[in-house]
């Protein structure tokens, strides 16, 4: 009988999420902070925030490629201004570095999304399906440790059709909890908005208070292992701890 094959398979995106971040994940971090228009941020001490507002507002994101790149791209049509995320058979995320307190501090994230276009499954959506692990949309966020395979990983994610607030464990990791944040098509392509209280979430998932500190977020599109395509918008992510 053959062995399956350990990370060689381009399918396990997060488990490799978890591994590059927590290799390469520096504590000595540049923040460039922007400030919040006013009525923003009251919900949270914020602490960063991403509002995508110029075409320069992805530089400052490191990108970690799977299986070929997902478009990802700042689009501005007045009012607004977003991450457009095309992926066409393809897996990659935008990843960013930050250290926030978890464990002292009460973490929380939020941000805005939208959907136009989801992956083309053949089989029943799950959270467990291996091999068509393909999601419109996806939020991290992770919380690296010295070895990395203890790290932590919260998985956020938009959903077609499994029920809202359904969690389950990665079929590559159980190191990885996955928390369906929203469900249902989007034909009036709406947008909505995610409040998390990260603590809370994670107590939830993993049974324990986080262990380590938060040291990254990514977002991510893909449809490598569907064969098809995907379409999804990011906007507005924010950092920071429970007022």
């Amino acid at each position: 009988m053959k062995k399956r094959p350990v990370i060689i398979y381009t399918g396990i995106s997060t488990v490799i999420i978890v591994l590059a971040l927590a290799l390469i994940y520096n504590y000595n971090i540049i923040n460039r902070y922007k400030q919040p228009a006013a009525g923003e941020g009251r919900k949270m001490d914020l602490v960063r925030w991403f509002p995508f507002s110029t075409e320069n507002s992805l530089k400052e994101w490191e990108e970690k490629i799977f299986r070929g790149k997902v478009v990802y791209r700042v689009e501005q049509n007045q009012p607004l201004s977003y991450v457009r995320a095309t992926s066409n058979k393809t897996a990659s995320a935008l990843y960013y570095k930050i250290k926030l307190d978890a464990r002292k501090k009460n973490s929380m994230i939020s941000w805005k999304w939208n959907v136009d276009k989801f992956p083309e499954k053949k089989g029943k959506e799950s959270l467990e399906t291996e091999n068509e692990d393909d999601f419109a949309a996806r939020v991290y966020v992770i919380f690296p440790a010295l070895f990395f395979t203890n790290s932590k990983v919260l998985e956020y994610i938009w959903a077609e059709t499994l029920p809202e607030g359904m969690v389950g464990a990665s079929p590559y990791s159980k190191n990885i909890k996955l928390i369906v944040a929203h469900s249902g098509p989007n034909p009036e392509r709406k947008w909505f908005q995610e409040d998390r209280d990260i603590a809370a979430d994670y107590m939830k998932v993993f049974g324990t208070k986080p262990e380590y500190d938060i040291g990254a977020v990514a977002f991510m599109t893909n449809t490598e292992h569907t064969g098809t395509s995907a379409d999804a918008m990011y906007d507005e992510i924010k950092l920071g701890y429970k007022e």
